[in-house]
């Protein structure tokens, strides 16, 4: 199978566990440009988080950014697709997450916003960005991304409720057993790839996608090949076609020479 497009999510996937691309994965993804496949990045970190891993990685395809709210070039800064929240659902969960003592961010236009100042360490150690602490929300401001923080069993807890209330108003996800992120129920890695796909001029059958967590479900389901990382919850692995070594043992490299170049 000749592959001409290969979509990476970036934490627990194509990241080590200290936020870093080994250098076999560079080499991989060096080789698979040399190959003429297109490369993306599609992660649920905000652009300007994942813009100096594309710009370090030379990788000039659309970055797939905020679980697919946003799609924009890296090299012109061309925005393909914007969507945002609805005003009075963010207002909703915002509330509700108050009530209910979770830790909330939201992504908004090239910022981050919490309520939460423990929350301002986690951006800035995890995506190298200055998070503003609020006490209010700028209604002015249209929002991407809405972000819980808790425990495993209370992000689950907030996962059944709010999928079940809101589910076909907003996209509800968990990166990580600590996180769940809310976003426009327009919006989704797996549809952000199909426009990529559009874009590219390329069908189903020539995409590879790899990812760890529950929000790279969507892209599974419309790639040829999907691969989990080792290192993935048994929800996600069951979901890919494959599962590779873990982000920490160059899993994408791996995934890269065993399953496109067939080494």
């Amino acid at each position: 199978m000749q592959y001409k497009l290969v979509v990476l999510d970036m934490d627990g996937t194509l990241l080590d566990d200290n936020h870093q691309v080994s250098d076999k994965n560079k080499e991989a993804i060096n080789k698979l440009k040399s190959r003429g496949i297109n490369v993306a990045l599609a992660s649920g970190r905000p652009f300007e988080s994942i813009y100096p891993y594309a710009k370090e990685l030379e990788i000039n395809t659309p970055i797939i950014a905020t679980n697919g709210s946003l799609v924009k070039c890296p090299v012109t800064k061309k925005v393909y697709s914007s969507t945002v929240l609805p005003t009075n659902f963010a207002k909703e969960i915002i509330e509700y997450g108050m009530e209910n003592e979770y830790s909330i961010s939201l992504y908004l236009n090239e910022e981050v916003h919490t309520f939460h100042e423990r929350m301002v360490k986690v951006h800035y150690d995890l995506e190298k960005l200055h998070a503003k602490l609020i006490d209010t929300i700028d209604e002015e401001k249209d929002i991407y991304k809405i972000i819980y923080s808790h425990t495993a069993e209370k992000i689950e807890d907030a996962f059944e409720i709010l999928h079940g209330k809101y589910n076909k108003v907003m996209y509800i996800t968990r990166s990580d057993d600590i996180y769940l992120d809310i976003m426009h129920s327009n919006v989704s890695k797996g549809l952000a790839i199909e426009q990529l796909m559009s874009m590219l001029k390329i069908s189903q059958s020539e995409v590879v996608v790899m990812g760890n967590s529950y929000n790279d479900i969507a892209m599974f389901h419309v790639a040829n090949l999907s691969v989990a990382m080792g290192n993935s919850p048994q929800e996600v692995k069951e979901a890919a076609d494959f599962v590779s070594t873990s982000n920490d043992d160059d899993g994408v490299a791996y995934a890269i020479e065993k399953y496109i170049f067939g080494a």
